[in-house]
């Protein structure tokens, strides 16, 4: 008897192309200061912290980001976990360039 996993053959998906805005390191500490406003409104918080100043990182595969930042300056208590989210998000969407 056969299955359906036994007459699909496997074939591992492709690499999906990742197209990232470029942007300096001032460019995106607006950006990520932006992020962490809005995002405080929306919970009616004050801000968790102010917005860090990326700097290049290696990269360790194709598509990884090539920057991240060295802490969060001023970050609130319970904060973490919001401004790391919003950090990975911008690391998605950003290129560092000089």
């Amino acid at each position: 008897m056969l299955t359906t996993f036994d007459q699909v053959p496997a074939t591992p998906m492709p690499p999906q192309l990742t197209i990232r805005k470029r942007a300096t390191a001032e460019e995106i500490r607006a950006d990520l200061q932006d992020r962490i406003e809005r995002q405080a409104r929306r919970e009616g918080n004050p801000p968790v912290c102010a917005a860090p100043l990326p700097r290049p990182s290696r990269v360790d595969r194709d598509g990884a980001p090539n920057w991240t930042v060295d802490g969060f300056p001023d970050l609130v208590s319970g904060g973490f976990g919001t401004i790391v989210r919003i950090v990975d998000q911008a690391r998605l969407e950003y290129e560092l360039v000089p």
